[in-house]
């Protein structure tokens, strides 16, 4: 049984995974987190510890050695270094999960070689600072890594949808479906962007863990179906038994104008090539219409109503 470190993220993707990889029983887990939500799982051991503490985390988990490392809450540069520098005689393979969103914007897929963001362009807001902060921690893990003679997987999921989600994107559709709510139709949205089902996710990183194959290697996650928003709420409705869904169009003018919330991409692309991992490693995505099934089912409790 091969012992793992898992960092972080109890909450969606890393929940997920560590559900998965303990009941294979190929792995004991090793789950270092805040603890906010407990994780009673076979095959597992979860540390309560701030991520963004690597002597304390060293400190905390068994001195062992570690097949490999799973990292799904480094956002902060230096986090890894310091990481590395606490624990790393002790971990033979880094797997880190990074974002699709490290890439530069144009047309057409993305694959591993697409030019990344230029980080010295970047506005100052939010969403800039975590896209930079994940391309100087790439770099940061490949530069410790190397400098240790660990091996490192570099992942970068697409859109990841599916049970567990915390940001409020299918989960909203849903919610706003199943209470008989209008969900805000942007017609005019021509964007055109893919996903990654959470399972996937889990999946892969699975795969990954002490694979040569994986090795020293950057790839994307992201299935080949694509869609625009308005395909999107068509696909999402179709798991709907309540009929009709309603709808109010809207035009992406007035979603700016009146600084309307909408979770999907509008009006620039998020596409990404996942094909090199599923080639690399013997690997199938999960079809939409299975994992948005899935999801729809996990989420339907918590909104369905009961007429009277």
């Amino acid at each position: 049984m091969k012992n793992i470190l898992v960092i972080g993220e109890s909450v969606f993707a890393g929940r997920v995974f560590s559900i998965l990889a303990s009941k294979s029983n190929r792995f004991h887990l090793h789950i270092v987190n805040r603890g906010n939500y407990p994780l009673r799982l076979d095959n597992a051991t979860q540390y309560i510890c701030n991520w963004n503490t690597p002597h304390k985390i060293s400190k905390l988990v068994p001195d062992m050695p570690y097949d490999a490392l799973i990292d799904f809450s480094a956002y902060s540069p230096g986090v890894i270094k310091s990481l590395i520098e606490a624990i790393g005689d002790r971990v033979k393979q880094y797997i880190f999960l990074s974002t699709t969103e490290v890439y530069a914007q144009n047309n057409g897929y993305l694959d591993e070689n697409a030019p990344l963001c230029d980080i010295s362009h970047h506005l100052d807001d939010l969403l800039s600072e975590y896209i930079d902060n994940k391309i100087v921690l790439e770099q940061e893990l490949i530069e410790s890594c190397v400098a240790r003679g660990i091996k490192y997987t570099i992942l970068r999921p697409a859109i990841i949808y599916g049970p567990y989600n915390n940001s409020p994107r299918e989960s909203y559709l849903i919610r706003q479906i199943e209470m008989h709510d209008p969900i805000l139709l942007p017609v005019d949205a021509k964007a055109r962007f893919n996903f990654v089902y959470v399972a996937d996710v889990a999946g892969a990183i699975m795969k990954s863990i002490g694979d040569e194959r994986a090795y020293d290697q950057v790839f994307n996650l992201a299935g080949s179906e694509v869609f625009t928003y308005p395909q999107l709420i068509s696909a999402i409705s179709s798991y709907c038994k309540k009929k009709p869904i309603e709808t109010r169009e809207i035009k992406i003018a007035q979603i700016y104008e009146e600084n309307i919330p909408l979770t999907f991409p509008l009006t620039e692309d998020k596409l990404f090539d996942g094909r090199r991992f599923e080639n690399a490693l013997d690997f199938s995505y999960t079809s939409f219409t299975e994992g948005m099934a899935e999801t729809y089912r996990s989420f339907l409790p918590l909104y369905t109503t009961y007429d009277a």
